[in-house]
Order: C-alpha cells, then sequence, then structure tokens
C-alpha cells in the first residue's frame, strides 16, 4: 500500500500542473458583470404619454422622444397621439395614460368636476391663435348667423374663438353658430373645405390657411393674452405614490426644449414628423413662432394665466367660475428642475 501510495503522488502532481497550465491558456467562459465589478443598467421605467392634438404647442414630449431624452432619464414612454384634449383628460382619468399633454382648461374642467388632475408644466402661456375668416370678410356683421369653427367644446381654442368673437362685439353663443370639428387638424381642412366661414389658427396652419384664401380679422397672439393652451398633466394620486418619474418626465421636457431653442434645422425635422408636413416655410414660422418666442426655458404654472383662463372658461362652463386654480396646478417640479439647472 506504501508503494502504491507513492506511486500515485507524482501522478497526482503533475495531474495538478497540467490543470493549471490548461487554467492559464484555455479560453474560460465570458465573465460575469458582477464578476467585473460592472453595475447593470437599471432597467428603464415604462409609462404610458398621450399628446391631444398634432400641433407645435406639443413638441416637448415629441421631441424628448425622437431624440432619447426620455430614455436618458431612465423612462421608456410610450407616447400616443389622442386627438382633441377632452378625450385625452378622459384617457388620464381613466388610467389608460400616466401622463397627458392638453390644456389647463380641460384640466381645470376636469378638477371642477371632481377629477384628481393636476398640471406640472405650461409650455405655452400665452395665446398662439388668431381668427381666421373667408376672404370676402369686411366687417364683423359678415360674421352673423355663420358658422364658426373650434377643435373642441371647451378647449383653448374656443375660449380664443369666444375672446376674439368679443373683441368684435359679437355675442359667441349667439350671434354665430359654433361648431366643434374634434382636433386643430380636423379645424383647420374643415376651414379649407368650405365646411366653416371662420376659426381660430396657429402656425403652421395659418400658414396654410393663408394660403387658401383666408385672412386674420383678429390677432389675440399679437396681444400676448396669458394662456394655459399646453400642460402636462398627471393624475394628483399617481403623483403622490411617483414623484421622482414626474420629476424625471418634466427634466426630460425641459431638456428638450432647451435642446430645440439651440438646433433650429434638427428640430425642423422633429417638427415635420410630429406635423406631418414638408412645407419648410410653413415649419420655419412654427419654429420661430413657438419655440423662439412662446415657449420658455421653465415651463412654470403661471396662476394669473390660469385665473385668466378660468375667467374666459366660464362662459361655457360655469362649473369652474369659483374654482381655486391653485388646486389645477403643482410648480413644485419645474421649481425643482430649475434649481438643478437642467436644461443649461
Amino acid at each position: 500500500m506504501r508503494r502504491f501510495s507513492r506511486a500515485l503522488v507524482p501522478i497526482a502532481v503533475l495531474s495538478l500542473i497540467f490543470t493549471a497550465c490548461g487554467a492559464a491558456t484555455a479560453p474560460g467562459p465570458s465573465a460575469s458583470p458582477g464578476a467585473t465589478g460592472a453595475t447593470p443598467a437599471p432597467e428603464l421605467i415604462k409609462i404610458k404619454s398621450s399628446y391631444g392634438n398634432v400641433t407645435p404647442a406639443n413638441l416637448a414630449p415629441f421631441f424628448a422622444k425622437e431624440m432619447g431624452i426620455f430614455a436618458k432619464h431612465g423612462l421608456d414612454v410610450d407616447l400616443l397621439l389622442i386627438d382633441g384634449g377632452a378625450p385625452s383628460a378622459a384617457a388620464l382619468i381613466s388610467g389608460q395614460v400616466q401622463f397627458g399633454n392638453f390644456g389647463g382648461t380641460e384640466t381645470m374642467s376636469g378638477v371642477a368636476a371632481g377629477s384628481d388632475m393636476v398640471a406640472v408644466s405650461l409650455f405655452v402661456p400665452v395665446t398662439p391663435w388668431q381668427l381666421l375668416a373667408k376672404t370676402d370678410y369686411k366687417t364683423p356683421e359678415d360674421l352673423r348667423g355663420k358658422v364658426v369653427g373650434v377643435a373642441s367644446k371647451g378647449g383653448s381654442s374656443e375660449v380664443a374663438a369666444d375672446l376674439s368673437l368679443q373683441r368684435l362685439k359679437l355675442d359667441p353663443n349667439k350671434d354665430v353658430t359654433k361648431q366643434a370639428l374634434g382636433s386643430v387638424a380636423n379645424l383647420t381642412a374643415a376651414m379649407i373645405g368650405g365646411a366653416v366661414y371662420a376659426g381660430p389658427g396657429h402656425p403652421p396652419d395659418t400658414v396654410l390657411l393663408l394660403k387658401n384664401g383666408f385672412k386674420v380679422i383678429v390677432d389675440l397672439a399679437a396681444e400676448k393674452i396669458p394662456a394655459t393652451d399646453n400642460c402636462t398633466v398627471v393624475r394628483r394620486s399617481y403623483l403622490q405614490s411617483n414623484r421622482q418619474t414626474v420629476q424625471a418626465y418634466i427634466d426630460a421636457e425641459i431638456e428638450a426644449i432647451a435642446a430645440a431653442k439651440k438646433d433650429k434645422p434638427g428640430t425642423i425635422k422633429v417638427m415635420s414628423k410630429l406635423l406631418k408636413i414638408e412645407d419648410q416655410d410653413a415649419l420655419g414660422q412654427a419654429y420661430d413662432f413657438y419655440v423662439g418666442q412662446i415657449m420658455p426655458t421653465y415651463p412654470h404654472l403661471d396662476v394669473a394665466a390660469f385665473n385668466y383662463t378660468r375667467d374666459a372658461l366660464a362662459a361655457t362652463n360655469p362649473a369652474v367660475k369659483t374654482l381655486d386654480v391653485t388646486k389645477a396646478i403643482d410648480d413644485s417640479f419645474v421649481v425643482d428642475a430649475e434649481k438643478r439647472g437642467v436644461g443649461k
């Protein structure tokens, strides 16, 4: 047994030597991230969001999605078009989406009706609207009894139409017939197609309307009237349990507009995809108007703008007349982003 044991020793030593050599030279399995000390990338948070109209007012979420800015902030955003502010608000309330981009008018109407919606950013704080009429228009009397189109009842386009008609000394609810077309795109098509005599528009639609024989009869945009035409809106119940996600979404939108302000040619390409048009003149005017003049670097929720819009909205929705607008807004996310210098 001793001789047999001694015989095994050289064999065991040789075996160890060959094994060690093989371990040094033979390719082994790929090292796992944990083995090298690398930290795997965190999984993106999946959310659904919507925008309510094909308009430059919705550039912030669209640009953030197209340019990968949402992903940079840890979000996997499924961005949907839901035509019209009212359907967009309904999708948010029902939980089909977690974020909506639509008007402050729909937000205030929802809060007045008992919804827990809350606006967390405001990208269009002054009205972009002009009232346009057919080329044969000469005096306000030419509008009496005519059909005036709006995108949706209770939306920003109807508020703009009412304000414009009042400036012409006409009663929006008695002197004309208002017709809701469902979306800004449908409104523009109806005007060009002859279904309505007049209606509100803004770039790039105004470029198309002017080319088709319409003319501006009231220019609210030139007056810099306070507005709440495009907000980012969430449910307060979602906000309270997902503050970091809401902050990331707002940070991404702010960064998107900051990038858009620095790159007109690149932004026009994105706007072309958003608006589904190739007219470079119309796109250029839309960029100059929205990105250059209207959209702020930090989209704070202006209480005065909401009060002004609420008072105008009360003519068609009396339920908002006594609404405390601070119950419909939360500016803390934009404030936080500005303190950290997001977008600079």
